[in-house]
């Protein structure tokens, strides 16, 4: 009961140390300077000769001053067996108004510091920004520009000292909604002012508005920590100071559209070119084979995204597939130049020669202000009908053999010796006597014959595959039936190949134009299956392709379709109100 009672008046005595410790808990607000100037830090700190079960209450201290840091380090001491224990709060503050400014009091519990006066004044009071050593500029191409116009903004650093580290703010313009993107990479250099020798760091950024109205650019800011040597509050010279540098605001007028814009694309360019790959040597085309025509749209001071996809006019005997276009944006030092790609498939349908129209397209030249149009010259082509079509005319077959004559030669001189019955027999015996003359004659007929054969294989042979394997089609049904394998097959190169020659044994009689006589005899079914397969072709998507509707389609034709398609022939006068048929 005694250990008791002494263990309870020992509890009692800690207590009551404890609690006069924690009575005599002091807080001491210290900082590096009384003066400083807008866009200079302070260095705070905050000493605690205890061990404070709370953090510190900052709140009325961001009030005036902006937080940029904050640190905590504790000690402890024991001299001549007293112990003690302090801890420090260590702040990093920028002023966020120039004048007289306080420190507030800053309480831990009921505990708390004395306030501190700072003054804060201008940098170009304190300095009078002659000799400054670090600079913080901007600039802007012009000060006025059109709607979706480029405006080009340029950020410089200027500096004499050594940075530890930076952070520049992005240009966030208001007024006018905008779009802003950055130019390629930082550039470093080397420049004077004032005789004195800067580094220069430059940045560089293209806005364009999307509106009219009055453009503001807010200013900018860099935060950095420059090496300040050693202090009673960095004895290493490792912190350095912090620095915050502002630049001018910015204000730009952007004006409206113009008012005869109507229905013309909106480029506003400096600079702006239209090739097309087919100018220089427009190709040879063939019927039935895809070929490429490849625009290229570039625009200075404009975003690819901003120009428009190119749709040319295609003479009804083509097919086109136009791609989706590729955009490009190249940048550089005058700002964006947007470029854009259209790739378009041409299909032609007959052979001849076609005109492709020419293009225009108008733009905006923001340097003079007026509208300038970019042309190409219109285009001859030349549509050659496939190899392999019709047979050759060159093969020609050899002349018939002409029918020798029976006439006899007499003898030169009539002798007396010579006895006229005996030249008579002699005569009777060579008209009787055929000689070779009937063997050339079957000769010649059966080579005839022979050559004709060959002819007519070689219209019957259909080929399968690109690397010379054929397979010979005895009849339609053949062609037809590998039409439809094929398409069982999902293959698309083959279903269009086999279409092809199936449609030249069928329209034989219409050299260079099969395919399209079989498109126009197609019902409607299989005139869309066979537009599907073109698109699946030419079209620039996937080659994912059902070809079963087409197999079953081709699978119930039948040759009287194509008889009655062909036989059908158009009025010699449709719709003639002034015309009656003769009864």
């Amino acid at each position: 009961m005694v250990i008791n009672w002494r263990t309870f008046i020992l509890s009692l005595l800690f207590l009551a140390l404890w609690v006069s410790t924690a009575a005599a808990l002091t807080v001491q607000a210290v900082a590096d300077r009384d003066r400083i100037a807008i866009d200079e830090s302070l260095q705070l700190q905050l000493r605690i000769d205890s061990s404070p079960d709370n953090d510190p209450d900052l709140t009325p201290l961001q009030q005036d001053w902006e937080i940029l840091s904050r640190s905590q380090s504790s000690q402890m001491q024991i001299i001549n067996g007293s112990f003690s224990r302090s801890v420090v709060y260590s702040l990093t503050l920028m002023p966020r108004s120039q004048g007289e400014l306080m420190i507030p009091a800053i309480c831990i519990g009921k505990d708390c510091s004395t306030p501190l006066p700072i003054e804060v004044s201008d940098r170009s009071v304190q300095s009078g920004n002659v000799d400054e050593p670090l600079l913080l500029e901007v600039e802007v191409s012009s000060q006025k520009i059109i709607t979706q116009g480029q405006l080009l903004f340029k950020v410089r650093l200027l500096r004499r000292v050594d940075l530890l580290d930076g952070q520049l703010s992005e240009p966030q313009p208001t007024g006018v909604e905008a779009v802003v993107k950055k130019l390629g990479d930082d550039r470093s250099y080397e420049t004077r002012r004032n005789g004195r020798l800067y580094q220069v760091f430059e940045r560089d950024y293209a806005i364009f508005p999307q509106g009219s109205g009055q453009l503001r650019i807010p200013a900018l800011q860099f935060d950095g920590t420059i090496s300040s040597g050693r202090s009673r509050f960095d004895p290493y010279g490792q912190r350095g100071q912090r620095v915050r540098r502002t630049s001018q605001p910015v204000q730009v007028e952007v004006t409206a559209l113009p008012a005869d814009l109507g229905r013309r694309p909106w480029i506003p360019a400096t600079a702006l070119q239209l090739k097309d790959d087919w100018q220089q040597q427009p190709p040879k085309l063939v019927v039935g084979e895809p070929a490429t025509r490849t625009l290229r749209l570039s625009a200075s001071g404009v975003a690819a995204v901003q120009l428009p996809e190119l749709k040319p006019a295609i003479p009804d005997s083509f097919k086109s597939y136009p791609d989706q276009p590729s955009r490009e944006d190249k940048l550089g030092s005058q700002g964006i130049t947007g470029v854009l790609e259209q790739k378009i498939a041409l299909v032609p349908t007959k052979p001849g020669r076609f005109q492709l129209p020419a293009i225009d397209l108008d733009w905006w030249d923001v340097t003079t202000g007026r509208w300038q149009q970019a042309h190409l010259d219109a285009m001859e082509l030349e549509v050659v009908s496939p190899v392999g079509s019709s047979v050759a005319t060159s093969s020609a077959a050899p002349p018939p053999p002409t029918k020798p004559s029976a006439t006899t030669q007499l003898p030169d001189k009539i002798t007396p010796e010579t006895s006229l019955p005996a030249a008579s027999s002699s005569l009777n015996r060579r008209e009787l006597s055929p000689g070779f003359w009937p063997w050339l004659s079957l000769g010649l007929a059966l080579g005839w014959l022979f050559t004709l054969v060959l002819l007519y294989q070689r219209r019957r042979r259909i080929t399968l595959d690109d690397t010379g394997e054929t397979e010979s089609l005895p009849d339609e049904k053949a062609a037809r039936q590998a039409v439809i394998q094929a398409a069982r097959n999902h293959n698309p190169q083959m279903a269009r190949r086999t279409l092809v020659l199936w449609s030249r044994i069928v329209w034989s009689d219409m050299p260079g134009s099969e395919y399209e006589h079989l498109c126009k005899s197609a019902d409607p079914v299989l005139r869309k299956e066979l537009n599907t397969l073109d698109q699946c072709l030419y079209g620039g998507g996937d080659l994912s392709w059902d070809g079963q509707a087409l197999a079953d389609c081709i699978a119930g034709w039948s040759q009287s379709q194509a008889t009655q398609k062909t036989s059908e022939l158009p009025k010699l006068y449709p719709d003639d109100p002034w015309h009656t048929t003769p009864e």
